[in-house]
């Protein structure tokens, strides 16, 4: 069975305090995602990218929901999405 993956690119929006870093906000992501998921951060031009690949047999709109779900937590305060997927 295939298991997609996602990238995942997240930038402070100005409503983060000055200097917030990406590596805090990889960690308040990461340890919001639900168990078996598996990540890979960098950190381009003070962004965080996350190749993201959830466990087998996720669906693509569960995997989504997810995404949606932990970036509208309030520890991300201050940090975008800014590829979302197109409707």
């Amino acid at each position: 069975m295939r298991t997609s993956t996602y990238h995942l690119v997240v930038a402070p929006d100005g409503r983060a305090p000055e200097g917030s870093a990406p590596e805090l906000a990889a960690v308040r992501l990461i340890s919001l995602l639900p168990p078996g998921w598996r990540y890979s951060p960098e950190y381009p031009d003070g962004t965080l990218s996350l190749i993201l690949e959830p466990p087998p047999g996720t669906t693509e709109e569960a995997a989504y929901a997810v995404l949606f779900r932990t970036l509208a937590d309030p520890i991300l305060r201050g940090w975008s999405w800014t590829n979302p997927p197109e409707d």
